[in-house]
């Protein structure tokens, strides 16, 4: 009887192991690499995509306020493999202004950030020119 109560134990934990094991292998097989809230919007011809955190989007008198990322290609000449910049958007007459920004030795805006522009309401304004990823961004942005 001892024999058999054993093998019962031995026999449910490798099932149990055989069942773990085949969720983690599924998990990591079939799953796409995630970067959180990022929607990537366009990817210009140096190979820098753009994306923007939609779910971060809001609206205050007027203006759209949003964060967007720059993924390079290639690192920077300092260094730098993304940057996340936050901008004041103004939809009605099609332009935007950085607000602050961050750049990272990292993709997709990981690890330390070093600061970079934080010029907030003082920003000039940008009209990004047609046919640009600046512009498809806006787009999006305005869109929503």
């Amino acid at each position: 009887m001892k024999k058999h109560t054993t093998l019962s134990c031995y026999t449910f934990s490798m099932k149990k192991l055989l069942l773990i094991s085949t969720l983690l292998f599924s998990t990591l097989m079939f799953s796409s690499p995630s970067y959180g809230e990022w929607t990537k919007v366009s990817e210009n011809v140096d190979g820098v995509s753009f994306y923007v955190d939609f779910e971060r989007i809001r609206k205050h008198g007027g203006y759209f306020y949003f964060w967007s990322l720059n993924d390079y290609f290639k690192p920077t000449k300092y260094g730098h493999l993304s940057g996340k910049v936050y901008y004041q958007g103004d939809c009605k007459l099609f332009r935007q202004k950085m607000l602050n920004s961050s750049y990272h030795q990292e993709p997709m805006g990981n690890g330390l950030g070093a600061p970079g522009s934080n010029k907030g309401e003082m920003a000039d304004w940008d009209y990004p020119p047609p046919n640009s990823s600046h512009e498809q961004v806006l787009k999006r942005v305005c869109s929503q």
